[in-house]
C-alpha cells in the first residue's frame, strides 16, 4: 500500500527525469545549415577555373565574342551540399549551341566553410 508521501515522491521524480531530458535535449548541438550557392559566389568560383576560363574564350573566338556563362541556379530551400547547372554558356540571350554548351557541378565543403567548384565539364 502506498502512502500519499511515497506517491508524491514518485511524480516528483519522473517531473525531475522528465525536466532533465528537455534540458539535455535543448541543449544539444542544432544541425549545421548548408548555405545558398549565390548567384556571385559560382559565378566567381567559375571566373578563377582555368578549365572554365579557357573554355569560354575558345568559345568566344569560335562562335562569337558576346558569349558569357549564365547560371540559372536551381532552388535550395532544402538546403543541398551540391547543385549541378547544366547548358550554362549564353550567346546574347540565347543559349549557345549544343557543341559548345558546358556544365559545372559546385559541392559546399562544411571543413572550410565554402562552397567550391568541383568538376567542369564541357
Amino acid at each position: 500500500m502506498l502512502t500519499p508521501q511515497g506517491d508524491t515522491f514518485t511524480t516528483m521524480r519522473k517531473w525531475l527525469c522528465f525536466a532533465c531530458l528537455a534540458l539535455l535535449l535543448g541543449c544539444t548541438k542544432p544541425k549545421a545549415t548548408t548555405p545558398a550557392l549565390t548567384p556571385e559566389t559560382a559565378a566567381e568560383l567559375l571566373r578563377y577555373d582555368h578549365k572554365a576560363d579557357a573554355w569560354l574564350t575558345y568559345v568566344k573566338n569560335r562562335q562569337s565574342a558576346a558569349c558569357q556563362y549564365k547560371l540559372n541556379l536551381p532552388d535550395q530551400t532544402t538546403q543541398p551540399t551540391e547543385v549541378d547547372v547544366q547548358d550554362i554558356v549564353f550567346c546574347g540571350a540565347a543559349p549557345a549551341s549544343r557543341e559548345f554548351q558546358a556544365a559545372v557541378h559546385f559541392q559546399y565543403d562544411a571543413a572550410s566553410g565554402r562552397w567550391l567548384l568541383t568538376r567542369f565539364s564541357s
